[in-house]
């Protein structure tokens, strides 16, 4: 279970949540993630992800669906079924479970194959044009881009849910991340 809307919480609190780190690469999917364990912000550290919760139950902004999985791990697609700004496809169907039984089937890559950490330049990131200026997708970025994304338009759906999620108002962070 997640566990939103306490500013209290702590590192250790969200450890015993959370049952690991984002792998390099993998099959398995995992039930609960530890993201931005390495955060570089001053006052936000890392947070707690259930994985689970976002693929089985209906998590979709209008709650009605189970989210797919290319909404987060959008290059396991077909190339034509990419819409701007996304531009790389590393698979011939689209990513699902059933996929991943499959024991030719590659596994999913984890995030910093492409969204480095801010400061790494060992090889170029992708860029996205926003509010008029060329942005870095780092590894910050496309987390919030992506997580801002679903959650403003879950509460624009259903109002009722601003109080569990944070949604991209700056002041929300603590409902996902731990003080540090």
């Amino acid at each position: 279970m997640l566990i939103v809307g306490n500013a209290a919480r702590t590192s250790a609190a969200i450890s015993t949540l959370i049952d690991q780190q984002i792998p390099k690469e993998s099959k398995e999917q995992p039930k609960k993630l530890k993201l931005a364990t390495d955060s570089l912000d001053d006052k936000w550290g890392e947070v707690a992800f259930d994985h689970e919760n976002h693929t089985i139950k209906n998590y979709t902004p209008d709650g009605k669906t189970t989210g797919t999985c290319v909404e987060c791990h959008h290059t396991d697609q077909p190339k034509e079924k990419l819409t701007p700004p996304l531009v790389t496809s590393e698979r011939n169907v689209s990513l699902t479970a059933d996929v991943l039984k499959d024991a030719a089937a590659a596994p999913v890559k984890g995030c910093r194959s492409c969204h480095l950490q801010a400061g790494d330049d060992s090889k170029p990131l992708p860029v996205i044009k926003k509010d008029g200026k060329d942005l870095k997708l780092d590894n910050e970025v496309a987390y919030h881009t992506n997580c801002f994304a679903c959650h403003d338009a879950a509460i624009k759906a259903r109002p009722d849910l601003a109080a569990k999620i944070s949604g991209s108002d700056p002041k929300g962070c603590a409902k996902c991340h731990v003080v540090k």
